[in-house]
């Protein structure tokens, strides 16, 4: 496979976990620390099970508003150097049961391979359509 099918795999390994709120198998794609860069500041993961308990409260307030699942319009993936990848996600959608959206906006992770896999490292919240091309 190539870095970029390689990368792609794993946000769909990614999506997949999220929509089935299974937290283990998210947080086992990330890198220990991680990093995510939201709205309301940074927020710093030293490890799994920190990011694991963020994500369980996140999931709580999205669901006491509605949520049922997310889905992503596009994923690219530009490799900065061997062990390093940019990744853009647009439009994400986090969704009803009904398909209407509580939320949309794009996002730029930070990819490192780590103990021989690509990891998810840095997440960071953008405005939708942040990017022109």
């Amino acid at each position: 496979m190539t870095v970029k099918n390689d990368i792609q795999a794993l946000f769909n390994t990614y999506i997949r976990y999220w929509n089935a709120r299974d937290f283990e198998g998210m947080v086992g794609l990330f890198t220990e620390p991680a990093v995510h860069v939201v709205p309301g500041g940074v927020e710093s993961f030293s490890d799994r099970a920190a990011l694991a308990a963020n994500l369980r409260e996140r999931f709580a307030v999205m669901e006491s508003n509605g949520f049922d699942h997310t889905e992503i319009a596009a994923v690219e993936v530009r490799q900065c150097s061997d062990t390093t990848a940019m990744v853009d996600l647009r439009n994400i959608a986090r969704l009803r049961a009904d398909g209407s959206a509580l939320e949309v906006f794009d996002a730029v992770y930070v990819c490192i391979m780590q103990d021989d896999n690509w990891r998810l490292s840095i997440a960071i919240g953008c405005w939708p359509n942040w990017k022109t091309d």
